[in-house]
């Protein structure tokens, strides 16, 4: 009993299974175990089977890596004379997640910096197209007062960094500016002709022009990686450099021009009274076909391109009737007038229907149908030779001749001595001209051709066009006499050997006797008896060459019946264009030069005076002509 109550009965049902209990506690400490051993599998499975997956995926969201931007090669004359090299530049550049006040941040830096309407929707642009922690340009080739007084104001610039990055200079008062080019911002064209993830970078520039756009490859580089500690707002908290990650530097390019003859060249096209003259000269090794001076005139500053050309500076560039920002000495089509005489000659020497001796009377006009073609010499020449028709420059003799030959049997010789043709010398940008034929005029014009086309070609007027480069690689062939000379501007390229020139050596002795005549004989027009001058370094030796007067309007009969007005008292746009060709030393010729002088008036003046000067300088600096003393070493 307990107390006054008796105790139940002990029932069978109220005591507890012994055996109930154990399957119990087993089936939870079972569950347990398997619970654990889950856990357990799973924690080997993340912390050690998958530990290295995770462990990067947790170093990509603590780490970042940033492009670094390769330094671009330098652009090098033949004894290594810097003529594009990169230097410091101080701009600005916005991060835009660190700041919500864009258009406050833009309106506080341009008081002190102006910001054109077109460069802030250039950077709202950047801003739209980038994610939010890429660096924005704001403003480039920021000079040092600006940049300083950009830093000290920094505090109030929410999200603007100052950057000492690199820039590109071109030191050369812009005279290769036509060669070179300039860089510039990557376009969406160029983003999607290259998959190089550098020119979506937009403090990147890349080559847009010259040999900068066409060594683009070779001055590029490759990029690097910087890794960067971030936060978890993906802001930059501290660098770990790696030097196998390091940005590949650009190859420097070295062209065959000789900056100092580049730079006298100039020099020969300045003016005292109408600024420089418009139009090139190209100066040609006969023997290997390098360049040694490739200009055109007037001159522009490439550095204006990459500073960041503003709309007065194109405006004016654009306005100028002399075209500074044009290529004439690879773009320039012009009228070769009486130089294209030296290919009418040798196809009327390989053809053997011209006798070279017999003469041709010049009464100063010629007799076609209802036409008249006139000489330039008013009076005529009377009775000339085929020599003394180059070496007077008688039309006249060429219209009679060239009827017998026929335009095809002209434009074969023009072509074989390289006009007609575009080279491609790595600028780009250049034409091929025009030497005409039957087939050629049929399909451009649609018309056939008449005999009065043949006689304006074969005083390279009509339909004939070419560039002053042609004009030098005609004459380096000539001087050559063995082989097809292809110009050359980059060292270090392969080209292929040249073709043979196969023409009869004597028909070229010909042709270089009457060049020789030219410059050489009393009556020639452009005779000098020391062409080069008085140098002692350079005096005796000969020039053979070829004038060209290149006329732009047509002459009424009534102003021939009143008297031709003399192109000083023109307007400057209705002159005409001075052309000379030539080769020095005569008896072993180094170097061939083609020059055009926009409304120069008379080639045996202002493009005659021009190549002489600036051959004379290229044999003085070349050893006085000696093609065994030539600089090779500075090809190395």
């Amino acid at each position: 009993m307990i107390g006054d109550r008796p105790m139940p009965p002990i029932s069978s049902q109220n005591t507890p299974d012994k055996n109930q209990i154990t399957r119990r506690t087993f089936a939870l400490g079972a569950g347990g175990i398997g619970v654990f051993g889950v856990l357990a599998a799973r924690l080997y499975q993340l912390q050690v089977l998958q530990a290295e997956n995770y462990r990067t995926l947790s170093d990509n969201n603590r780490f970042n890596f940033n492009m670094l931007l390769p330094e671009r090669g330098e652009i090098r004359d033949r004894f290594g004379v810097p003529l594009a090299r990169n230097s410091q530049n101080f701009r600005l550049v916005m991060i835009p997640e660190r700041t919500t006040e864009i258009e406050k941040t833009l309106d506080r830096v341009s008081r002190i910096s102006p910001i054109s309407p077109r460069q802030r929707e250039r950077i709202e642009k950047d801003i739209r197209q980038n994610p939010k922690f890429v660096p924005i340009l704001v403003k480039d080739n920021i000079d040092w007062e600006t940049f300083s007084a950009l830093n000290m104001r920094l505090h109030a610039l929410p999200g603007i960094v100052s950057e000492a990055g690199q820039g590109r200079t071109y030191p050369e008062n812009g005279v290769f500016s036509h060669v070179l080019g300039y860089i510039g911002r990557a376009g969406s064209r160029d983003i999607e002709e290259d998959s190089d993830p550098l020119l979506k970078q937009p403090t990147f520039r890349i080559g847009k022009t010259g040999v900068e756009a066409a060594q683009e490859k070779t001055l590029r580089g490759a990029s690097g990686k910087l890794k960067v500690e971030v936060n978890a707002r993906g802001r930059i908290v501290r660098e770990w450099p790696d030097p196998a990650t390091r940005a590949t530097p650009g190859k420097d390019v070295w062209l065959t021009l000789d900056a100092e003859l580049q730079e006298f060249a100039a020099k020969q096209f300045a003016t005292e009274d109408e600024g420089d003259d418009s139009g090139g000269i190209c100066v040609i090794d006969v023997i290997t076909g390098e360049l040694r001076t490739l200009l055109s005139m007037p001159a522009f500053d490439a550095n204006l391109f990459v500073s960041g050309l503003t709309q007065s500076d194109m405006d004016r560039m654009n306005n100028d009737p002399k075209r500074p920002q044009y290529n004439k000495v690879i773009a320039g089509g012009y009228p070769p007038a009486s130089t294209f005489k030296m290919a009418v000659m040798l196809a009327a020497l390989e053809s053997n229907l011209i006798n070279p001796a017999k003469p041709v009377f010049c009464s100063g006009k010629l007799r076609l149908g209802n036409r008249t073609f006139h000489c330039w010499k008013r009076q005529g020449h009377g009775k000339v030779d085929m020599r003394d028709a180059l070496k007077q420059s008688c039309d006249t003799y060429f219209y009679e001749i060239s009827q017998v030959l026929g335009i095809d049997a002209i434009a074969n010789v023009a072509r074989r001595l390289g006009l007609g043709r575009l080279y491609d010398i790595s600028i780009g940008g250049g034409i091929a001209g025009i030497v005409p034929t039957e087939e050629w005029k049929r399909q451009r014009l649609g018309t056939g051709w008449r005999t009065g086309d043949t006689l304006n070609a074969s005083i390279g007027q009509g339909f004939v066009l070419a560039t002053p480069l042609q004009l030098a690689v005609m004459t380096a062939r000539i001087a050559n006499t063995i082989e097809a000379v292809m110009p050359q501007l980059v060292i270090g390229q392969t080209l292929p050997n040249f073709e043979p020139l196969d023409f009869d050596p004597a028909h070229l002795a010909f042709v270089r006797d009457a060049m020789w005549s030219v410059t050489s004989e009393p009556g020639g027009t452009a005779y000098r008896p020391n062409p080069f001058g008085t140098d002692p370094s350079v005096k005796g030796m000969e020039l053979a060459g070829k004038t060209g007067t290149g006329q732009v309007r047509g002459i009424s009969m009534a102003e021939r019946a009143s008297g031709i007005r003399s192109n000083s008292k023109l307007p400057w746009k209705l002159r005409d264009h001075s052309i000379f060709v030539g080769f020095a030393p005569y008896d072993r010729p180094r170097f061939a030069v083609g020059t055009i002088v926009e409304h120069g008036g008379s080639g045996a003046k202002r493009a005659a005076d021009i190549s002489r000067a600036v051959l004379g300088e290229a044999l003085r600096r070349d050893g006085l002509g000696d093609a065994s003393a030539a600089d090779t070493g500075a090809l190395k």
